[in-house]
Formats: structure tokens, sequence, C-alpha cells
């Protein structure tokens, strides 16, 4: 187990291994681990993980995770059944402790510790889990939040437009078209077509749900998963030569000046560097590829990014 967390961070990440968990009993055909508790560095309101596996025909792996809020432990949220060639969310579930959004775990009053548990058929396995928090309460601090990383870098980046596609939904797959640009950026070469088929939740009808993004980001040269940030300063150890940023986004009309779109309550887009106090970006909402890189204002992005939507982000690098 890895934390990545600054005392004064408004979020919190920490890194698990296989061995990290124990395991149980197997019991008709599936083998079950399940971490021991993990203790925050702070009260959590939020909570979302996501992981990297391996899994052959008919395999599949089920991840699930229960919080504790004073002396008390939730029972276990179902948070997505992980396979090949099909990935689904579950129904809504609500507790006293919670909601289960998706893919996201919103708590209805702060917890301060979590356990995870993952069930695997077929011979999957999982060889990298993230969790990541957001502190309860969440404070913003745009004058530390909104400070870029020293210098200037720009990462080369191939340009996608998701509005270009002649599909119905071409207005609802920013997440896979990021996800296709990283990974196309870092080597592996994929179709934007084959990566909205992979990462659909059909559970939830979206192409965002952000574990199953990452969890198909994850292949045999990359490693993928959810992270928070806290400061745009951190760029400066995840947009590298080997390793990219998609951020999620929100923002009202005037709140992002040149933005791709005038508005939206979510939205993925890649971070591919900073200069000149401005965050270098591939937004896929662009109407057309030759326009798809574009730099935006680093406060209001951070607002848009670090406020907003409180960090959330896709990691993308070379193992």
């Amino acid at each position: 187990m890895v934390q990545h967390t600054s005392w004064r961070s408004p979020v919190f990440n920490i890194l698990h291994a296989p061995a990290d968990c124990t395991r149980e009993p197997s019991a008709d055909g599936i083998k079950t681990a399940i971490s021991a508790p993990i203790q925050t560095p702070f009260p959590f309101s939020s909570l979302v993980l996501s992981a990297n596996f391996q899994a052959g025909e008919g395999a599949s792996l089920l991840l699930e995770v229960q919080v504790k809020e004073g002396e008390k432990w939730s029972d276990f949220y179902k948070l997505g059944m992980l396979s090949p060639k099909l990935k689904t969310s579950f129904p809504a579930q609500e507790t006293s402790f919670g909601r289960l959004e998706t893919d996201e775990l919103v708590l209805a009053r702060p917890a301060v510790a979590y356990r995870f548990r993952a069930k695997s058929s077929g011979g999957a396995q999982w060889n990298f889990l993230a969790a990541c928090g957001v502190k309860a309460p969440f404070e913003y601090d745009e004058k530390t939040a909104a400070r870029l990383p020293a210098g200037s870098f720009a990462r080369e980046i191939t340009p996608i437009s998701q509005m270009e596609l002649k599909h119905p939904d071409r207005r609802r797959v920013c997440s896979p078209a990021s996800v296709c640009m990283m990974l196309n950026a870092l080597g592996v070469s994929v179709e934007l077509g084959e990566v909205m088929q992979r990462v659909f939740d059909p559970a939830a009808g979206i192409y965002g749900n952000w574990m199953f993004n990452t969890s198909y980001a994850g292949t045999d040269t990359t490693t993928a998963y959810v992270r928070r940030f806290g400061t745009l300063a951190e760029l400066k150890d995840f947009v590298t030569p080997t390793s990219l940023v998609a951020a999620s986004v929100a923002y009202g009309r005037g709140e992002l000046p040149g933005a791709a779109i005038d508005h939206t309550a979510g939205h993925l887009l890649v971070v591919r560097g900073w200069e000149n106090g401005k965050v270098l970006v591939a937004d896929p909402a662009a109407s057309q590829a030759d326009i798809v890189l574009r730099a935006y204002p680093a406060r209001e992005f951070a607002n848009a990014w670090l406020n907003h939507k409180k960090g959330a982000a896709y990691i993308v690098r070379k193992k």
C-alpha cells in the first residue's frame, strides 16, 4: 500500500497491490481476496476505486467496498463487474451510509476508513488497485490550486474530435475519446470505435464509467487508474513523456474562456502540458480535429477541474 497525500490536500490517493489482501477460502469456483481496514489520512465524503486486471475468456472480477463511520462498518457496495468483453455496474445502491452513483460512492456522513474485496472467477487476477477520496469538508484554495508547475511542457498528441464521429452518441463519448488519444500517444494503437465498445456500461447506459475506462486503458504496456488532484502543480509528475492525464471538468457559461463547448456538468479532456499561465489540452469536444489542441487559463481551468469536479482524473502511464 502506497499513500500519496499532502497533509494540506483536500483529496487522498492510495495505491494497492494484491499483497495488501488476504485470501478467503474459495467457494463455488470464486476466489475472494479482502483487504485489511485502511485508515484514511482524514475523514472523507467520496470514494472511487479503480483496478487493472488480467482475465481470459469467460473470466470475471467483481470489486466491492465498504466504509467505516465512527465504529460502524457499512455493508459491501458492488462497484463493478470486469471481464474482457463486458463490463457492467449495478443498480443504484443506497443505505444509511451513502449512495453508490455508478462509479463513485457518495457518503451521507464522513467515513474514516474503507476496506475492499475482490471476487474472481475463471482465473481472473487484479494486479493493481487505486483508491481516491475527497476530504470532508472539501476546501478549495484557489491560490494554491491554480499554481502551475515551473517552466513549460507540451506533450505531442494526435487529436480526435468526438463531434466528427458518425455516431448517434458522439456527444457522450468524451471519455473513450480521451482514453484513445492517451493510449495512441503512449504507443498503444487503438481505434475510438473499439474503445467505445469496450468501456460502455450497459447498466448505466454510459461510456464514461471511470472504473471501466481505466481498466480498459491498463494494458500489457500501460497502467491506468483514477486519481484525484489537489493542485495543478502536481501535473509535473503525471504529464510527462511516459504519462498523461485526462481531467474531469464542469463549468457554466462563460466560466472557461475559449472552451470547446459552452457549458457542461461533466466532461473529459486530455491535459498535455502547460505554458504562459495556461493549461494545454486536447479537448475532444471541439467541432473538428484541427482545433482539438487548445489552451485554457490556469485559474479558470483549476476551478472547472479541481473545484467543481474535485480533481477527478484518469492517469495512463507506461509501465
